[in-house]
Parts: C-alpha cells; structure tokens; sequence
C-alpha cells in the first residue's frame, strides 16, 4: 500500500468541496491534494526515501500539509512544540538526525541546518508527476517528543502500522454512539491546540481521512472559538481543561440556544467546580472527557455525556474517574504492590508503540488506577514521577539537567510535581546550594531557564536551600 493512500484517497473523493478553513481562507481536497503532493515531491528532491524531516511551526493550513506530505514522501516527521526556545528545538534536531527542517516564517535555526519556510506558496507548487512510496508498516511514521536529558532523547515513536491504528480508533469512537454526538455528513471539527499533540490523533488528521470539514486556529483564543462556532457551525472540538474553562468564560452572557459545539477534552484534571460550571454553560451532555497515551492509545477511556450528566445531577465522586475503556483497546491491571488498591495500568491494540510494548504485546502505561463496579477508572498517580501539566507531560530528569547546566553553583536539584488547582500539577524545582547567596531570583531563574526548556517545562514553584 502507498503511504497515506487512506487520506489521499479522501481527498480527491472530496474533489472541490472545501475541507479547511483558516480565518477568511477555505481550501478544498483536490487543493490539499496537490498542495500535499507537491509539498511531498519537493521533500523527496532533498530527502531520502526514510529520511527525517523536523517541523517548528505554528498551527496553519501548511503546517497541516507538512505533515501529510511527510507521511506521503515515506519520512519520519518530528514535530517540535513551537513554543520551544531554540535552544531545545536545535537539540532535539540534532539527537533525531533530522535531514531537512520545515518552519514557518517566526522560526528559525543556526547552524547552517537545511530547513524550508512553510508559506503560501504550498498551493500554487504542482506536484502531478509524484509517486507516493509503498509502505512500509514498521517504518516510524512520526516521533512524539517530549524532550531530551542526560540518557539522550526521550520520545515515542510511532510506526506506520501504529499511525493508521490510532486513527482508526478514533475514526471509531467519533463514529461511536458512545461519542453521543455521531460524527457524519453534518460534522465540522475545530483545532485549537497546537495539532502535534492529543488534538491530532484525535480530530485533525481523522477528520481530513473520514473527508469531512474542519477549522483550524493558529492558536487557543476563546473569542476565536466563539466566532468560529457562529461562523462554521463547528461541531466538534478537543481542549484542555484550561482551555475549556476560559470557552466558558467568554460564553458567560452568550446566547447558547443556536450553540452547536460538542467538547472533547482531557490531558490534566478537571477541578470540580470547573467541570460544573462548564456543564451548566455548555450543557453536560456536550462535554465528553478523554484519556489516552501515544504510546497506547487516543482514547482509552472516555467519561461520556451521561456521565457528566449524573456529576451534574450531584455524583460528584464520578468527576474524578476519566471513564470507562472503549471498545477496541484491551485492558490488563498488572498490580505492582501486595495489599495496594492501585494497579498500573496496562493496554493492548494496533495502536501500541513497539518501543514501549513487551513480548506478549502489552503496553505498561506508568499510571496506577483503581476500577468501580461499573467500570469506571481512576487514575491515581505514576510510577516514574513525570508530572502532568496542563496536558503536557514534563519528565524531572530532563528538568534537573537543564537547571544543573544552567545553574553549576547548585550542588544539588530535584524536580517534582506537586498538586496545582489550575494546571493539574506544577513543575517544582528544589535547588541546594553551599553558597545560597549565589542563588537566583525567581525573574533571573525563569527567564535562563526559558532560553532552555519550553515554557510549559520552566518550573513555576522554586525553593532553595543550604547544604545541610
């Protein structure tokens, strides 16, 4: 099979029926197909068939085609967060052996790296003369990076076969009457996180290989979202709590009977009061909240709308479950402690990464749950420490490093989660010092340590302290 036959295939179906929207700009399949074929063609001029194309960029309808016509020119694409310094970019290039870096016009890299702009210019390049490669199914489609330390890049590498099995599923959920809000004909999806992340296995790319209508923003702005609802009639979106939370805020005195918006969301815990409010602004059986991991699954588990609607109702224990699994994913609690309620949590299905799935196929997911009666998981903590923060998972390990490079006055440093109302949990740094008169201040430190680390890995909470 050629590579991205599944959404090529749906794009010429579309022919000239607009399938993207960005601000006043509408673009149909055969559009997307030539711009992604022409796209794919240029790549493959300068990149070996295998070869490794990063992508800096923020979200855009050309940013979309990058990553189709990676996957059609048979590359692996490493997208990098575009809020990261470039600093971190650059590292994370160099540890992949990226060949050719796509950015758009506010990024850029030193170093004499070979890289291409990503500009308007994607839709006037014909590439009728190119050939799609034949897939491979172990070929690694796409690296998830979340960032590097000491041992070197720390990222899940998803295969072809994994690729084509995430969406797959989440075609099948969004199909789903476990959804509540079946996705057909009618349906409009809207992207607002960077499509990079949980938003792309979950909506972005499976709504473009269904053939079906969506809108991008190039980032989260709720009056964004609010004119983009009026406008396409949007149906179906994916966020953040944060980000959900701040819809609700802009909806406050907005007149909900015409609303047609339909929530996703997942990635960091719901505070309470918050998951209330959202259901009384959006209406409970709108919301709809997803857990999932790249390296198992998008989803795994989903608390649906008539489970938001019993939290509504007064069950409020219920709002700390993130749902029951979904068909299609095989669960195992391998227990890791005699006596220990807790389990870690184990899946398995086409979508598990190779890298991180054992002999008999199951993927150990590091997150230890308990399960109700009824089937209902909830997640209590992890076996490795990551901290989840507002979506984004911040390993220590590559913090402390940073910092002790940074700062090699401090003879000691430990990161660490700790619980947060807004983010889920903060990234905390604990520094030690023989001399704490060399320590920084709070500005001092977050602002050398942003020339580092993307933002959302920059500790928010700071302690330091004399050796002993």
């Amino acid at each position: 099979m050629k590579n991205g036959t599944a959404t090529r295939n749906a794009l010429q179906a579309a022919a000239d029926r607009p399938l993207l929207y960005y601000r006043d700009e509408s673009f149909s399949g055969a559009e997307i197909d030539t711009a992604v074929d022409g796209l794919a063609a240029r790549l493959r001029s300068l990149i070996n068939h295998g070869g490794v194309v990063g992508i800096w960029s923020w979200n855009s309808p050309e940013l979309l085609v990058a990553h189709l016509a990676a996957e059609r020119a048979g590359l692996t694409r490493v997208p990098i967060d575009p809020e990261a310094p470039q600093a971190e970019a650059q590292a994370i290039l160099d540890a992949v052996g990226a060949d050719l870096v796509l950015v758009d016009d506010e990024h850029s890299l030193d170093g004499g790296r070979a890289s291409h702009t990503l500009t308007p210019d994607v839709w006037t390049v014909q590439g009728s003369d190119f050939s799609p490669s034949e897939r491979d199914g172990q070929h690694i489609a796409i690296r998830i990076v979340r960032g590097i330390d000491g041992g070197g890049l720390i990222n899940i590498p998803l295969t072809q076969d994994n690729w084509d099995a995430h969406m797959r599923q989440s075609e099948s959920f969004l199909r789903s009457d476990l959804y509540g809000h079946t996705v057909g004909p009618e349906s409009t999806y809207l992207t607002v996180q960077q499509l990079q992340y949980g938003t792309g296995l979950l909506g972005t790319f499976p709504f473009i290989r269904m053939g079906l209508p969506q809108v991008i923003l190039r980032k989260f702005d709720a009056a964004e979202v609010v004119a983009a609802v009026k406008r396409h009639r949007v149906t179906t979106t994916f966020m953040v709590p944060g980000m959900v939370k701040r819809l609700c805020d802009t909806l406050e005195n907005y007149d909900m009977s015409s609303w047609t918006l339909n929530v996703l969301y997942g990635g960091a815990p719901f505070v309470l009061a918050d998951m209330l409010r959202a259901a009384a602004v959006l209406g409970p059986h709108r919301l709809n909240q997803l857990y999932g991991r790249f390296e198992g699954g998008w989803p795994i588990t989903v608390l649906d709308g008539a489970d938001h609607q019993r939290i509504a109702a007064g069950e409020h224990g219920l709002a700390s479950s993130c749902g029951c699994v979904v068909p299609g994913i095989e669960v195992d609690l391998a227990h890791r402690v005699a006596d220990d309620p807790r389990a870690e949590l184990r899946v398995r299905s086409d979508c598990t990464a190779p890298l991180f799935t054992d002999a008999d196929g199951w993927c150990a997911l590091g997150d230890l749950v308990t399960v109700d009666d009824e089937g209902h998981v909830f997640l209590l903590g992890r076996l490795d420490g990551m901290i989840n923060t507002g979506a984004f998972h911040v390993y220590p390990a590559e913090v402390a490093a940073a910092i002790t490079a940074e700062f090699p006055g401090a003879v000691a440093v430990e990161v660490e989660g700790r619980p947060d109302e807004r983010w889920g949990e903060a990234v905390t740094a604990i520094m030690v010092w023989t001399d704490i008169d060399q320590a920084p201040n709070n500005d001092e430190f977050r602002q050398r340590m942003s020339a580092r680390l993307a933002k959302y890995k920059v500790p928010t909470l700071i302690e330091h302290r004399d050796v002993p």
